[in-house]
C-alpha cells in the first residue's frame, strides 16, 4: 500500500486502520523514534505557522525546543492516558499498540496541520472551516482507536476512556508546566 493511499484509508476508516496497525509487530526502539519524530515534525510545521502569522507567534513565546518538550511530554502522557484508562473501564488494549495508535493518530493531525497551513497561506477564509472539520475528524478517530485498542464493545466506553484521560492529561501537563517555569503572562487570577 502506498503511503498516499494508507493516509486516504486513515481518513475514510480510522478505526479499520486501526486494526491493521494493531496487527503490526513493531519493536518497541522503533515505536519510541517514531514518537520522537512526529512531536520533531509538529513542531516545524507549528514554527512555520507561527512564522506565517507573527501575532500569533508572539502570543507563543516559547522556543522550538520548548515546544518539542511540551508537545513530547503531551504525547507521553496521552499515551499513557489512553493505555491506563482503558485498561481500568475493562479494555484489553497493549502497551505498544498504544503507542502506535497515539502516534498514527498524531501523525494524521500533522497532515491536518499542514492543509490547515496551506489553506491559510493560499485560501484564509477557508482555514477555519479546515480547522473545525479537522478537529471533528480528530476527535472521531480518537473515539475509534480507543475502541480497536481496547476491545471495547462501545463507542461510549471509548468516549469515557477519553473524557477520564482528558482530564489527567490535563492535571500532568499543568504539573509539567509549573515544573519547568512556565507561569501565566499579562494577566492577574
Amino acid at each position: 500500500m502506498t503511503p498516499g493511499a494508507f493516509i486516504g484509508g486513515s481518513f475514510r476508516d480510522p478505526a479499520g486502520t486501526a486494526r491493521a496497525l494493531t496487527r503490526t509487530a513493531l519493536p518497541g526502539g522503533v515505536l519510541w523514534q517514531m514518537a520522537a519524530l512526529v512531536t520533531v515534525a509538529s513542531v516545524l510545521v507549528l514554527q512555520l505557522g507561527l512564522f506565517l502569522s507573527p501575532a500569533e507567534a508572539a502570543m507563543v513565546g516559547a522556543s522550538p525546543f520548548m515546544l518539542c518538550v511540551i508537545l513530547g511530554s503531551s504525547l507521553l502522557m496521552m499515551i499513557a492516558a489512553i493505555y491506563w484508562t482503558g485498561r481500568m473501564i475493562g479494555g484489553q488494549g497493549a502497551f505498544a499498540a498504544a503507542i502506535l495508535l497515539v502516534v498514527w493518530w498524531q501523525a494524521m493531525a500533522l497532515v491536518i496541520q499542514i492543509v490547515q497551513t496551506l489553506a491559510l497561506l493560499l485560501f484564509p477564509p477557508l482555514a477555519g472551516i479546515v480547522t473545525l472539520a479537522g478537529l471533528a475528524w480528530l476527535v472521531f478517530a480518537l473515539l475509534h482507536l480507543v475502541n480497536v485498542l481496547h476491545g471495547f464493545d462501545s463507542l461510549l466506553k471509548s468516549l469515557g476512556t477519553v473524557v477520564i484521560g482528558v482530564l489527567g492529561i490535563s492535571f500532568g501537563l499543568a504539573l509539567l508546566l509549573a515544573l519547568i517555569g512556565v507561569t501565566l503572562q499579562g494577566g492577574t487570577l
